[in-house]
């Protein structure tokens, strides 16, 4: 028996290595698409030191009735930071291999403003209790110092959740905000007329500089996995916001199987693709979730700005009212009329020291910095 086992014998909770689809699924809620069974698996192609997916499960007679998403992995600490501190770290890693990497125990998606915990219905506090306390129990096993359940929009932390997890040594730190792009109108023409006219002035000059790339939408994206792959690699590479998994072109193959997942993709006159932004439909949110690109294809050819506003049109085309425009290179996104959601995660460390550490360097010098709002649209 797990030491923290659940005060309630009703209920079951398992590490369970194979959950069957259908079951999974039925317990996905709107705006939890990024959670499906069919996603999930493609994820687990990622490329991310140590990874290992580590599903919970809990059953009331036998039924499913609650289950998060859940892994474990080594975080490299120095990832996505300043290049001179990078180069530094390279230097003392040649002695100490190991150096700032962590094992990480987490439950969630890396997607944005997903509640991380499925459930039939709203999650009881009895569910949620027997995740975590399980999720607690195998992050000892696992040898992981630091449990991460992200992440949650920093404004609507539900009291049931907030309260378990606290109960628990959990404690809440902000974390980089996302961009949600609302699109309450019926055609891409009357987007572009609600804007200011500055903003319609920048939208007209993104696409005079990408006119020659064409759109393509792909349902069908398998024979590209590797282009996307590359592009993706390319992207990781440079960036300096956020830096975890490698995406392999075997991710891509395996999400080009979901009806629910598409690419749109840039295409120059030789069919190369100058940019592409992979999406996840979750009615009524669409999820932007991965993007590629060459630098030059940027800064020449305007592929990811154009790219922003093709996702707006391919959302108020298809019905989608809410876009998740993601967590990075925020920008662009606040140009199109996004507007930044803050983010919270719970953390918690075993060591009482370094728990203490973590949360005050999160809360303190490491906070996301507040991002001006901007005034896109005349009303």
């Amino acid at each position: 028996m797990p030491p923290f086992a659940h005060a309630l014998d009703s209920l079951q909770v398992e590490a369970a290595s194979g959950v069957d689809e259908e079951e999974w699924d039925e317990l996905v809620s709107a705006n939890q698409g990024p959670l499906r069974h069919g996603f999930i698996e493609a994820w687990k192609h990622a490329e991310l030191e140590g990874l290992r997916s580590e599903p919970l499960v809990v059953r009331e007679d036998g039924l499913i009735v609650g289950a998060a998403h859940a892994y474990s992995y080594e975080m490299d600490m120095a990832a996505g930071v300043d290049s001179r501190l990078e180069r530094a770290v390279g230097v003392v890693r040649k002695v100490f291999r190991r150096a700032l990497f962590v094992r990480v125990f987490e439950i969630g998606t890396p997607t944005p403003v997903v509640n991380p915990f499925l459930a039939r219905g709203e999650p009881s506090e009895a569910t949620i209790d027997a995740i975590v306390e399980r999720a607690i129990a195998q992050a000892q096993e696992r040898g992981a110092g630091l449990m991460i359940v992200q992440n949650f929009e920093t404004a609507a932390l539900r009291e049931g959740i907030g309260r378990s997890l606290r109960a628990h040594g959990f404690a809440p730190l902000p974390i980089a905000p996302t961009v949600v792009l609302q699109l309450p109108y019926t055609s891409f023409d009357e987007y572009l007329s609600a804007m200011r006219s500055q903003y319609r002035r920048r939208v007209r000059k993104v696409f005079e500089q990408s006119s020659h790339l064409e759109l393509v939408v792909l349902h069908d994206f398998a024979e590209h996995a590797d282009e996307l792959a590359r592009l993706w690699r390319l992207v990781w590479s440079r960036a300096k916001e956020l830096k975890r998994e490698v995406f392999p072109p075997s991710f891509f193959e395996a999400a080009s199987e979901l009806d629910y997942v598409t690419v749109l993709a840039l295409r120059r006159d030789d069919g190369s693709i100058a940019s592409f932004a992979l999406l996840l439909e979750d009615r009524p949110w669409l999820h932007f979730l991965y993007t590629g690109f060459e630098r030059d294809a940027g800064e020449q050819e305007g592929a990811y700005f154009r790219l922003i506003y093709e996702i707006a049109k391919y959302a108020i085309e298809n019905g989608f009212p809410s876009v998740n425009l993601g967590m990075t290179t925020i920008e662009p996104k606040l140009d199109a009329g996004g507007t930044v959601v803050p983010l919270s995660a719970w953390v918690r460390h075993r060591r009482p020291l370094l728990h203490k550490l973590s949360l005050a360097l999160g809360r303190g010098p490491l906070a996301p910095k507040p991002v001006p709002p901007r005034q896109v649209f005349k009303s």
